[in-house]
């Protein structure tokens, strides 16, 4: 039953960072990652802080939308590692230097640490199988 409660509690942390990428919850997301990570997705980063301030300034408030699907999860104690499938579409805000954004497809590999009882990332590395230009998209301000 350990086993089964550790494979849940890894796929709500890795839920929460598709999550908290798309809503803007940089600080949340940063606190996802062990004190000394390894952040590989297309830059690399050396913490948790540190991925979420760079792509705060990199997105802004534009839209994006996160899927990571399909795990596969090994336990081992206190360590576990994780595929992930994985689909995202991302824009940028207008002014960017990206003219436009993308729809890609690939994996996540991942690492997770349990300390104090929680789930961490302690790695995680992302390969792109498929990338597909889209224009940038700003929604328009919400009605009153």
């Amino acid at each position: 039953m350990q086993r089964l409660a550790d494979i849940e509690d890894i796929r709500q942390v890795k839920a929460r960072y598709f999550r908290y990428l798309d809503s803007k919850q940089w600080s949340k997301l940063a606190a996802l990652f062990t004190a000394h990570p390894t952040i590989d997705v297309g830059a690399k980063y050396s913490s948790g802080k540190e991925l979420a301030e760079k792509t705060a300034a990199l997105l802004g408030d534009a839209p994006t939308a996160h899927q990571g699907f399909l795990p596969e999860i090994q336990v081992h104690g206190n360590r576990a590692t994780a595929i992930w499938a994985m689909e995202d579409y991302v824009s940028f805000p207008p002014g960017s230097s990206y003219e436009n954004g993308f729809h890609g497809y690939g994996e996540y590999h991942d690492t997770y640490q349990r300390i104090n009882g929680h789930w961490y990332i302690s790695s995680t590395e992302l390969s792109r199988f498929r990338v597909d230009t889209v224009p940038n998209w700003t929604p328009p301000p919400a009605q009153k």
